[in-house]
């Protein structure tokens, strides 16, 4: 039953509900909720930009304020992002799955955030523990050449098969290829902007898994 669907559903891509457009209707959350619920909640992963949406209507709703003015003022604001684009529903919810845009440096201070375990300029800004849950994967989905991707709380991860010397990561990914890369081991942030078409979007996920492959092998050769 949706009345059985949590938060946390939403966060991990376990709502169940049936994945279909929504953008082009007039109520998009209104058109969600009527979407039929195709597994029970948590038990299956499938990714579903409604559920973001959902997320950001929960937002406005609690706090009582645009998720845009929520964002500015415990995370973009304290970031230094002052410019960037953020699309709204017809009834003002801002996008939970899409349509924002922002600069290749402010996406690396986010990124920066999310590798300090959300401290940011000896400011915590988001809890450390919701950062640990975040990118942990409450789902593995699919096999990569070096290891398995999984999904945590709106953020992919990739675990490397490697078990000498395994060099884990989670990214944030977007429309059109744009991607945010947080490695913990090595301390590095990618940040990723690109315009590709629809069936070569990953290529820039297939390029950093290699990359990180090639450069593990190379430290074990000049060791």
């Amino acid at each position: 039953m949706k009345h059985e669907i949590t938060i946390f559903h939403l966060l991990t891509m376990t709502s169940g509900l049936q994945v279909r457009s929504f953008q082009g209707t007039k109520n998009w959350v209104k058109s969600i909720l009527e979407q039929p619920l195709l597994h029970k909640p948590g038990s299956t992963f499938q990714y579903n930009s409604s559920n973001s949406h959902l997320l950001s209507a929960i937002i406005k709703q609690v706090s009582g304020t645009s998720t845009a003015a929520f964002a500015e003022k415990h995370i973009f604001d304290p970031l230094g992002i002052k410019k960037y684009t953020w699309v709204s529903d017809p009834q003002g919810i801002h996008g939970g799955g899409f349509s924002m845009s922002m600069s290749l440096e402010d996406m690396r201070k986010i990124g920066m955030l999310l590798l300090y375990n959300g401290n940011y300029l000896s400011k915590q800004l988001i809890s450390a523990n919701w950062i640990a849950q975040s990118k942990s994967p409450f789902k593995h989905v699919e096999a990569g050449s070096h290891g398995a991707y999984g999904y945590g709380y709106q953020l992919w991860t990739f675990e490397s098969s490697d078990s000498d010397n395994p060099i884990d990561f989670y990214f944030a990914s977007g429309l059109f290829g744009q991607y945010i890369f947080i490695v913990p081991k090595l301390e590095v942030v990618a940040a990723v902007k690109s315009q590709l078409p629809h069936d070569q979007q990953d290529l820039p996920r297939q390029f950093f898994e290699e990359f990180l492959h090639c450069l593990k092998n190379s430290e074990y050769k000049n060791t």
